[in-house]
């Protein structure tokens, strides 16, 4: 699609810096101008008939609802069984989980507001996912093989969040491996809004395990 060079160059070289240039202090723009972008390019290119729901990845409805909601139900259930897992062998008291009560949300960037938290967990995985994997990636690698998709959605992910860290990594070369097995966006997006709710329920009711995904929230 020939569309994607130039919104990726207005991405890349114009809005980034110049975000970060004229909204130096805020916070709520440095964490979700991106999520802005993208719906407008959705919408955009959805009004002007460059691609269709269908070519963004929406197929397969019911089958991958089903799919989608089984697997993203893995990390929250996942969260839940780790901490207890600590609490039943004693590992929670280790000195490693000292203090772990005492994080506060707000200091570490989480907003404690239930409207927040359903964006968080809700808008932006399915703005995120239909951008990232369903336009740019469906676009740039789906007519490769599956470990091609994998590795590019990989690295694409963390690259369009300008964060380099092992759980954007993760989150990518899964989302990608889904869409690409699936044939369906809602699958990597009911899989990321699990992560994002996992994600929230260590922060503010399973602490102590920050000090052991640390790397990964």
């Amino acid at each position: 699609m020939k569309i994607l060079t130039p919104i990726l160059a207005l991405y890349f070289l114009v809005l980034f810096p110049a975000t970060h240039l004229v909204f130096p202090g805020n916070q709520f723009v440095y964490e979700f101008w991106h999520i802005l972008y993208f719906s407008l390019v959705l919408a955009g290119i959805l009004a002007s008939k460059h691609t269709s729901f269908q070519q963004l990845g929406f197929n397969n409805i019911g089958k991958s609802l089903a799919q989608g909601l089984l697997l993203g139900a893995l990390p929250v259930v996942a969260v839940v069984l780790l901490d207890g897992l600590l609490v039943k062998t004693g590992l929670s008291q280790a000195e490693l989980f000292v203090g772990a009560d005492l994080r506060v949300p707000e200091e570490m960037g989480f907003n404690i507001s239930p409207a927040g938290n359903i964006f968080a967990t809700l808008i932006v995985p399915f703005i995120d996912q239909v951008f990232v994997m369903g336009l740019i990636v469906n676009n740039l690698f789906m007519k490769g093989n599956t470990g091609r998709v994998i590795i590019g959605g990989g690295l694409l992910y963390p690259l369009f969040h300008f964060n380099p860290s092992i759980g954007n990594l993760f989150l990518g070369m899964l989302s990608a491996g889904l869409l690409k097995v699936t044939g369906s966006i809602i699958v990597p997006i009911l899989v990321h809004s699990g992560f994002a709710i996992a994600e929230i329920l260590i922060v503010f009711n399973y602490p102590r395990l920050i000090s052991i995904l640390v790397f990964f929230i």
